[in-house]
């Protein structure tokens, strides 16, 4: 994983959203006919030849050949049907969901012509491409009944779906990215999907950006599209580099001349990445669409938007900046060398600063004209982090429901809130970050002696007011241990137990399932990572601070404690 080809490519997209500013809605309406059968051409298949059943196999072999052929995804998985009796191959579903194995076993089952094919999984897609990991030495059992079929064995019940071994699937499928909205439509939120390469990727992305959000982020982002858009067709027909994507006329129902265009930008975000696209036009039922007032504009939405390069610090028991190379006192602000600071978190927007004090008991904030504010009173209080709505986010581990989210103004917006998440409850919460758009947390909590890593949509009401978090987060599995985790990018992360004592050993993490471990660091208590094109990763040790360059940890002149990142 390389941090700079993923700010470059987030860089050059944002760009090119800047540039057409969504201007490929035409003004004028022909009528075009669009054959069916023409797809997009972003790569050649990648599938497997596999082998049909054998004459008169028996029928350990039928279901060992079954799972073989779940790698052949031609013509709708053609070679699997051929293990399936004529019924069940009539109804069968290959595309409803993948389960991504390390480790397979096909044994008897407990009943006469039955079979168990027993998986270690690492992961499973469903038809909407949404991938769920597995932490490792997972298991998964598929039964499946098999009987004869002109006295040759066929497989007469088996669920929807194909199982792939691991490698197999990083070679047929790969990961894309859908594009929703944040609740202010300023920024564009990715959702990972992971789909079978070949030449019905864009349909694919398009039908499932059409379905709506992954689970984790339902709520927390927003569509331009209603829940009633669909194709005319399955087909997204992809000529010269023009992608058509033509919709049904339910699909524009009471739309304004705004919402077209937040469509058309949210299209291009979508398929413009895919090699083969370099133009989206968005149709209604084959006709173009034209807006009623021409002169209505928007004002492109960021993708990946960066992260302020000054970071916020604590030297002499006052807030510092650092950037680059050097720490730099804040100034304009309230003496709290009294509260023995620490743990100090900035506004992504503006001035504003939040830090909590020695004990961990009071988090105090610092708003645009320097006044201080006691903004929260607890036990057991965590880094804060603040987002683009202006709420400062904690945790207070005394707590069964440990979140907070504490106002820009406590005087004019009442008290600090508790979130209330009940996949949280009883859990003690050692990490909370808010991401650079504001629709997703980032936690690490531990819960029955099992530590996890989150990432959960944002839920808010219309005034950007935080009411809780999505019924069901994505889970990420480190192969290191972990007790903290910031954002690098919109779609990565970098994670790792930090220690006063031990070597620390930090992983960067993507979406998209990659990973690279960074060179060990003794006694790391911090790291801090932002977002955006060439932003340095800091670490730090009790007494020094170290910037990554490559994958070495590089010591720094200055010093700063508890250092972060804006946000």
């Amino acid at each position: 994983m390389r941090r700079t080809l993923i700010s470059l490519l987030a860089m050059l997209l944002g760009v090119v959203l800047t540039a057409t500013g969504c201007a490929s809605i035409p003004r004028s309406s022909p009528v075009k006919q669009i054959e069916a059968h023409s797809e997009d051409s972003e790569s050649e298949s990648y599938s497997y030849a596999a082998d049909g059943p054998a004459d008169g196999a028996d029928a350990r072999a039928i279901v060992d050949g079954f799972v073989a052929a779940g790698r052949s995804v031609a013509e709708d998985y053609a070679v699997a049907r051929e293990f399936l009796t004529p019924e069940l191959s009539r109804q069968w579903r290959g595309d409803t969901s993948t389960l991504i194995y390390e480790a397979v076993n096909v044994v008897n089952g407990a009943e006469t012509n039955q079979y168990t094919i027993q998986l270690e999984i690492i992961g499973a897609v469903d038809a909407q491409g949404v991938r769920t990991m597995y932490p490792d030495h997972s298991t998964r059992a598929v039964d499946v009944a098999v009987s004869k079929v002109d006295d040759q064995w066929r497989i007469s019940d088996a669920p929807n779906g194909v199982m792939l071994e691991a490698s197999t699937f990083n070679k047929i499928f790969s990961a894309q990215t859908l594009y929703f909205y944040n609740a202010t439509y300023r920024y564009l939120v990715p959702d990972i999907r992971w789909f079978a390469t070949g030449s019905g990727t864009a349909t694919s992305m398009v039908e499932a950006l059409l379905e709506g959000p992954a689970p984790y982020l339902e709520n927390a982002v927003v569509s331009a599209f209603s829940s009633a858009g669909s194709l005319v067709r399955s087909a997204v027909p992809v000529r010269d580099g023009t992608a058509t994507v033509d919709l049904s006329k339910a699909t524009f129902q009471d739309a304004t001349d705004q919402m077209l265009l937040l469509m058309d930008q949210q299209l291009e975000a979508t398929l413009i990445p895919l090699s083969s696209v370099t133009k989206v036009q968005m149709l209604q039922e084959e006709t173009e669409i034209t807006l009623a007032d021409q002169s209505i504009t928007i004002e492109p939405a960021q993708v990946d938007p960066s992260t302020p390069d000054t970071l916020i610090g604590i030297a002499d028991k006052s807030l510092v900046y650092v950037k680059g190379l050097s720490v730099i006192p804040v100034g304009g602000l309230p003496d709290i060398s009294r509260y023995n600071p620490r743990e100090p978190a900035m506004s992504p927007i503006g001035n504003r600063y939040a830090f909590l004090n020695g004990s961990r008991k009071q988090l105090w904030t610092i708003g645009e004209d320097g006044s201080l504010d006691l903004g929260l009173e607890g036990e057991s209080l965590i880094q804060p982090s603040m987002d683009l709505a202006g709420w400062t986010w904690t945790a207070d581990n005394h707590d069964k429901n440990p979140l907070r989210a504490v106002p820009d103004s406590i005087a004019g917006k009442g008290e600090a809130r508790t979130i209330s998440v009940p996949w949280l409850e009883g859990s003690s919460v050692s990490s909370l970050r808010i991401s650079r758009d504001g629709a997703r947390a980032l936690i690490v909590a531990t819960k029955d002696s099992a530590t996890t890593v989150y990432v959960s949509g944002v839920i808010r009401d219309s005034d950007g007011v935080p009411r809780g978090l999505t019924k069901t987060p994505m889970k990420i599995y480190p192969d290191v241990p972990v007790n903290t985790a910031v954002w690098e990018s919109d779609r990565s992360i970098i994670v790792a137990e930090l220690s006063l004592t031990e070597p620390v050993l930090a992983e960067q993490i993507t979406f998209q399932g990659g990973s690279k471990h960074l060179q060990v660091l003794l006694g790391m208590v911090g790291i801090a990572a932002g977002t955006g094109k060439q932003r340095e990763v800091y670490a730090e040790s009790q007494d020094q601070l170290f910037s990554l360059v490559g994958n070495s940890w590089h010591v720094l002149d200055d010093y700063a404690k508890d250092i972060s990142y804006p946000g």
